[in-house]
């Protein structure tokens, strides 16, 4: 049976009551008189109560456990604690409590099979600036939300400890404050997801993240959309690759990875459509190389009809397993220098005046035009790779019609047939049962 125990460390064991009624009515146990043969070698040092108790550790052997408190109400609350959790299976050893918060997280990001490279990236680049400077060599159990919510509030400051040489940037940075969004990507995954994770193994006891309040935006970033004249503004100004470029990733949704990473068999110009079984990524060692699309999920989209003859004058004559666009030098397109040098004349030189606007502002620029042509969510999810309708629901809400009118006029209608359909039929009640 679990059970944990108070230990008098001042007192012998043979110690008489009326010797600890003694020492616990003195405020200085120095002064107290005490005959020495009741005096453990430990009298008047530290704390006089202990708490002990046997528990398992990793490698299964069965270890004595202790904690020192200042009083006889705190050992009892203790041990009533300790005796609970050891019964109900909830109880954390010392020796759990007691890792390195840094070793936990390397053990959490080793799990992480399930995401890409790009994203593990990320994570790892948040975990090096931001959570190991302040965390790493901190005991886990020993965090709280208190601590915690004075880190959010230092990373919101930009006073937060940090180091901004990681494994996939040394670019010397100065601190900043941070957004809300960063904010909340640093504190709940690349710090917090490693808490989640010892909550559950009984690292700790619980989660100390269920206690922290993140900052919100006060203006968050909506998507940019543009009308069909802007999109057209845009390509007017372009050569006929980039203008094709332009119309692609406005009129068929693609991210601009996915559309880079395009390989000349995956059009099907008969029927009109695009398998999307490519995207371009990182690997671990921050190299751009060719991975699954976004959300593993490889999809088909549709090609509106009047981009297929500039797509099969762009694919004539190439071998069906080339880039469908490619580099001056006939390489893969990189995003990042089509950002820098194509996309920037290309927003400056059309007149396209937009706040906010970005490359993929042509993707969200798909979705408004789908959707104000009558497409459905169900559709648009599929269309753009989303991994389910809420994320396409939530991002895109606000551009879907307002039917309510509809749908109460619907009812209405189908109410009045009901009602005129039973006039006159002899309707029979049957009992209760």
């Amino acid at each position: 049976m679990a059970k944990a125990w108070i230990v008098d460390r001042w007192l012998r064991k043979d110690a008489p009551a009326s010797v600890k009624r003694r020492l616990n009515a003195s405020r200085d146990p120095l002064k107290a008189k005490i005959p020495d043969q009741y005096k453990s070698a430990r009298y008047g040092q530290g704390s006089r109560w202990s708490v002990q108790w046997f528990e398992t550790d990793a490698n299964g052997k069965r270890r004595k456990a202790g904690r020192s408190v200042e009083t006889r109400a705190e050992a009892e609350q203790l041990v009533t604690r300790i005796s609970a959790d050891q019964l109900t299976g909830q109880y954390v050893t010392v020796e759990n409590r007691n890792r390195p918060y840094g070793d936990v997280w390397r053990e959490w990001f080793n799990a992480q099979h399930h995401v890409k490279d790009r994203t593990g990236n990320r994570y790892e680049d948040d975990y090096d600036r931001y959570v190991k400077p302040r965390w790493a060599n901190v005991r886990i159990g020993s965090i709280d939300a208190v601590a915690i919510n004075a880190w959010v509030g230092q990373l919101r400051d930009g006073t937060a400890v940090h180091d901004f040489k990681t494994k996939h940037s040394k670019k010397p940075r100065k601190p900043k404050p941070l957004s809300a969004s960063s904010i909340k990507g640093i504190v709940t995954v690349a710090f917090g997801a490693t808490l989640g994770y010892a909550a559950k193994r009984r690292i700790i006891p619980f989660n100390p993240m269920d206690g922290v309040s993140l900052p919100k935006d006060n203006e968050p970033d909506d998507p940019v959309y543009l009308r069909y004249e802007e999109v057209e503004d845009l390509a007017g100004v372009c050569d006929s690759r980039n203008a094709l470029i332009i119309r692609m990733l406005a009129y068929t949704g693609l991210r601009p990875n996915e559309l880079f990473s395009l390989h000349i068999d995956a059009l099907d110009f008969e029927r009109r459509r695009i398998r999307v079984v490519r995207n371009f990524t990182e690997d671990r060692k921050g190299h751009i190389v060719e991975g699954s699309p976004k959300t593993w999920e490889t999809r088909t989209v549709a090609m509106p009809e009047f981009l297929i003859d500039d797509l099969r004058a762009q694919c004539d004559g190439r071998p069906l397993e080339a880039y469908v666009f490619t580099s001056p030098r006939g390489r893969a397109v990189n995003l990042a220098n089509w950002r820098n040098r194509e996309w920037k004349k290309i927003v400056l030189g059309s007149g396209v005046e937009v706040e906010g606007l970005t490359i993929y502002s042509l993707r969200h620029t798909y979705a408004s035009l789908a959707i104000a042509a009558g497409c459905d969510v169900k559709t648009l999810q599929k269309a753009m790779g989303h991994k389910d309708a809420a994320v396409t629901l939530n991002t895109y809400a606000a551009l879907f019609p307002d039917r309510m009118d509809d749908v109460a006029d619907a009812l209405a209608k189908a109410r009045a047939l009901a009602l005129s359909a039973s006039d006159g039929v002899h309707m029979v009640e049957y009992p209760v049962r």
